[in-house]
């Protein structure tokens, strides 16, 4: 539908944790102020096996723990199974989650998260309407590297309303 916002899928990447973490408790409070409207977010950190971890989901600032499950489907789709610490990210999403990305995207984000996820490093992912682009990138200031890719509006609303109905 032409009325819906364009929908971005933010990758940041950091060497520095603690700088990771800055830009994520400033997006969490742009958020909890209502200066921005969070879709889905995640702060990930990738060891020295190259595995990711989910350190924080955010779901503090969205609609009780579905933001968390929303970010951690949107996850799941973006991180090869092989590389994440834990199988319960991207569980219980079903078909919404699947149409998210398309395959080529699928696979060019997938290669971006390998360059852009060094092993020992932090990032950010995160799903935002694409009129808060100036704030996103503003707060995402400490990080060594941003990809921004834009997703399907209508399959982020299927993965928020499967989340909702999982009772997550």
């Amino acid at each position: 539908m032409a009325d819906k916002p364009p929908i971005d899928l933010y990758i940041a990447a950091y060497s520095d944790a603690d700088a990771a973490r800055a830009d994520w408790d400033g997006l969490k409070q742009l958020a909890r102020e209502r200066v921005i409207t969070v879709d889905a977010m995640v702060l990930v950190r990738r060891d020295a096996d190259g595995k990711i971890d989910v350190e924080d989901n955010g779901h503090e600032v969205g609609v009780g723990a579905t933001l968390g499950v929303v970010g951690g489907a949107i996850v799941g789709l973006i991180f090869p199974p092989s590389l994440l610490a834990s199988a319960v990210v991207g569980g219980g999403i079903g078909a919404g989650a699947g149409t998210l990305l398309d395959h080529h995207l699928k696979s060019e984000i997938k290669a971006d998260v390998e360059d852009s996820l060094p092993l020992n490093s932090s990032g950010i992912v995160a799903v935002f309407e694409e009129r808060w682009v100036t704030e996103i990138e503003k707060q995402l200031r400490n990080a060594a590297k941003v990809e921004k890719h834009q997703v399907d509006a209508d399959s982020v609303e299927s993965v928020k309303a499967e989340a909702a109905q999982s009772g997550s």
